[in-house]
């Protein structure tokens, strides 16, 4: 019998180099092919052809290791230019051969960008972030420049930006550059020199300082165009206002707005209850992707309580400009006091006999007490004059306010007074005067709040104010326009609170 030809042979043009191992085995079993039983037969050659296909592999894998080491050689000895100076289709075609791609060696290279780290002298900005008692010299030369180098980049900023509005929290990216100054030692020797600085100065605008080729510092101020949008904030009451609030998308600064509009006939101690509504028309600043950066003016608010409806909308009259709420028939809800001139306390004690609870025994309580974090701003109940402000006895820290001929108004156990008050000074409805406190005979932190009237204390729920200013004529019919206007904004604006539900509800990370 004739040898047969061996599929599995390394040599399919007979050039001698076959696999003998492979080659022995196969061989064996078709010469012993008519002696065995099928069912063996079949194993054998299964056998056979793992063995046979292990071996090769390993056999081709030396043969490909040889090979390649063998032209990393020959390209080695081969003579300088050689390969360069000849047919550059050798190159390529060596490469082709071995499965490799031919390099990018052209006359227009593809070239990507520079990792940072890879470009001398910029380095990765470090972020500086204000603490209290910080200043803006005090960060930049903590970050290792010298203090000749953080003056100058002080004063180039302050046409732009004024050092001392920095704030605690604020973020400043500072990068250095590691080389000395060209004024030695007078300059700090090798102290680094101050590449680029830049920093957020309110959410649209952003203010940078970079060194030139010329080596001086340059600021420029970048601003985000934003542009106004109205938004449409309802919900109920199942809490508090500022928590309900919160949960229809509204910002607490907002919501402070709204409690100050309505506090001249609200008691949010005694006049809210659970299932009441409030309907907003704000404005909204967004950057060109659709982002709400800032809040702007509240234009229309309502507050629907069981006593009923109280709608308000803003107009500023003609002759003074300035802005204020009024009813729909032209009537400022500002009155000659706040009934609460703090914002988001409880009433922990009425006025009354009460017993005294440090002195133990029932006294008359003159005033009323609001329980508050010490710290919270505490203002000013109307417009007038400071007639008093210092330490008086058991009322701790103490302010007395005149307002016109009639009432004054009291507030004592501050933890400390405003800034920049002092007696004679004039102070506007809602200026912060103070922050609560528990000096004086106390035992916690709060308020107490009094109002006078002929130099004796009354009781402040009990006190019913006229309202304020009244729009006539021209002024008049000119809020009716506005009013109108801001209907029409209020039936078209979309409601906020539905879109915050929706992102509740598309957001995957919410069950």
């Amino acid at each position: 019998m004739s040898s047969p030809h061996f599929p599995f042979s390394d040599d399919p043009e007979g050039r001698g180099h076959a696999n003998p191992l492979l080659e022995t085995i196969v061989h064996h079993s078709y010469e012993r092919r008519a002696r065995l039983p099928l069912g063996r037969f079949l194993l054998s050659v299964a056998v056979a052809a793992g063995i046979g296909l292990g071996a090769g592999i390993g056999v081709a894998t030396l043969i490909s290791l040889d090979d390649v080491s063998t032209a990393f050689v020959a390209f080695e000895d081969a003579p300088a230019g050689s390969l360069a100076d000849g047919d550059p289709s050798d190159a390529d075609n060596m490469a082709s051969e071995d499965g490799l791609q031919a390099p990018d060696d052209g006359a227009d290279p593809t070239v990507e960008p520079p990792a940072a780290e890879d470009v001398a002298g910029t380095p990765e900005p470090d972020i500086l972030r204000v603490e209290a008692g910080d200043t803006l010299m005090t960060l930049l030369t903590g970050s290792g420049l010298s203090r000749a180098e953080a003056f100058d980049a002080v004063e180039t900023l302050r046409p732009l930006f004024n050092p001392r509005d920095l704030r605690v929290g604020q973020e400043i990216s500072v990068r250095l550059r590691p080389e000395a100054d060209d004024a030695g030692t007078e300059n700090g020797g090798n102290a680094p020199r101050l590449a680029e600085l830049g920093f957020d100065t309110d959410v649209d605008r952003r203010v940078r300082l970079t060194r030139g080729e010329d080596g001086r510092l340059t600021a420029v101020e970048e601003r985000t165009e934003l542009t106004l949008a109205l938004a449409r904030v309802t919900g109920s009451i199942d809490d508090s206002l500022f928590a309900s609030a919160a949960r229809a998308g509204l910002p607490d600064s907002v919501t402070t707005e709204l409690i100050r509009m309505f506090s001249y006939d609200v008691d949010f101690q005694r006049d809210i209850h659970p299932g009441d509504q409030f309907d907003v028309l704000v404005e909204r600043h967004q950057d060109p992707d659709g982002r709400t950066l800032k809040w702007g003016d509240i234009l229309f608010a309502r507050l629907t309580i069981q006593d009923g409806s109280l709608p308000v909308y803003r107009y500023s009259p003609s002759d003074d400009g300035i802005p204020d709420f009024f009813n729909p028939k032209g009537e400022s809800v500002r009155k000659a006091l706040l009934r609460t001139p703090i914002d988001g306390a409880r009433i922990s004690s009425g006025f009354g006999m009460r017993r005294h609870p440090v002195l133990g025994y029932s006294k008359m309580h003159k005033g009323l007490d609001f329980a508050a974090p010490t710290g919270t701003p505490i203002l000013a109940a109307g417009d007038g004059v400071i007639d008093k402000l210092g330490r008086a006895g058991s009322y701790g820290n103490y302010v007395r306010i005149r307002h016109d001929g009639k009432y004054a108004t009291a507030y004592a156990h501050m933890s400390r007074f405003a800034r920049g008050l002092k007696p004679g000074s004039r102070v506007r409805q809602g200026q912060t005067i103070g922050y609560v406190g528990t000096t004086g005979r106390s035992t916690g932190p709060h308020l107490h709040y009094e109002i006078l009237t002929a130099g004796h204390q009354i009781n402040p729920q009990g006190v019913k104010f006229q309202t304020g200013r009244r729009l006539t004529g021209k002024d008049l019919a000119a809020f009716n326009a506005r009013k109108r206007k801001i209907d029409g904004e209020l039936a078209e604006a979309p409601i906020l609170s539905a879109m915050v539900a929706e992102e509740k509800t598309d957001d995957p990370k919410r069950d």
